[in-house]
């Protein structure tokens, strides 16, 4: 059975929007149920999705502009593969961007839009600290990309914020790329299973107290939480392995069938 190649799907799949199939992806990514260098097969994707490969195509080239996949003549699409030089540009990308949106919006949020995006960010954290009490490493990992993407967008730096958007999404292919291997992750199996613990709570409860005593023109304390930032996003870099085994690479199809542990947030769904 092959995915149609053209626009001529059933009723029910076309409400399937393409951003939806490119959300679903890169949640996919997020879950490490898509591992860098898996193969993107376009007629797997489309029976996975229930859409036409026109479709598919579309939602691929997009993804490869933001360099989460790759894309080569006569080899078709795959996961990207982050080096270890991609991958400690993006921590310096990040640590200038979200340096300047933690200004931001210390800066320039006030009143009750600050009152809602501190709320906001609390609740992320205490999601993730459930999750992981839960044992749901997949929605903490979630939730921790996600509270750096509350931040940036309650900023109202609309083009660092979307730039920070597509870093977040090829930081998840850097963790998965270089996080120690653990054996040990439920459900348990034999395959290694890249596992980090990306953005820890108590540094995330740190920068969130920074925040909100940070208001205004107060240098010192919005200079401290700066530093918070800077230096939880060197923690999580300091914390990968570039030299390491590389896990099994999973079927597409079944990755993308598989059902999903826990529940997807509202909102943005990326990995610190």
């Amino acid at each position: 059975m092959t995915a149609p190649d053209d626009d001529s799907v059933p009723a029910t799949a076309a409400t399937l929007s393409d951003d939806d199939i490119y959300e679903r992806l890169i949640e996919a990514i997020v879950d490490q149920r898509l591992l860098p260098g898996t193969k993107l097969v376009e007629d797997k994707l489309g029976q996975a999705f229930g859409v036409s490969r026109t479709r598919i195509r579309q939602v691929l080239i997009r993804l490869a502009q933001e360099q989460v996949v790759t894309i080569q003549p006569n080899k078709g699409a795959s996961i990207a593969e982050p080096t270890v030089t991609e991958a400690r540009e993006v921590f310096e990308a990040r640590s200038v961007v979200e340096a300047l949106l933690v200004r931001r919006f210390i800066e320039h949020t006030a009143g009750r839009a600050r009152t809602q995006a501190l709320k906001a960010l609390a609740a992320c954290i205490e999601a993730e600290e459930d999750a992981r009490q839960r044992g749901d490493h997949a929605m903490a990992l979630r939730q921790s990309g996600r509270f750096h993407l509350l931040l940036a967008d309650a900023a109202g730096h609309q083009t660092f914020a979307r730039f920070l958007h597509k870093l977040v999404s090829r930081t998840s292919l850097i963790l998965m790329s270089y996080a120690p291997v653990e054996r040990s992750r439920p459900p348990a199996s034999a395959t290694p299973v890249r596992w980090v613990q990306a953005c820890r709570c108590d540094e995330h409860r740190g920068l969130l107290s920074a925040l909100r005593a940070a208001q205004g023109n107060a240098a010192e304390a919005t200079d401290h939480a700066v530093r918070l930032m800077t230096d939880h996003l060197a923690h999580i870099e300091a914390g990968l392995c570039f030299n390491q085994p590389e896990p099994a690479q999973p079927d597409v199809f079944d990755a993308l069938t598989t059902p999903r542990r826990g529940r997807r947030p509202r909102g943005p769904a990326s990995p610190a």
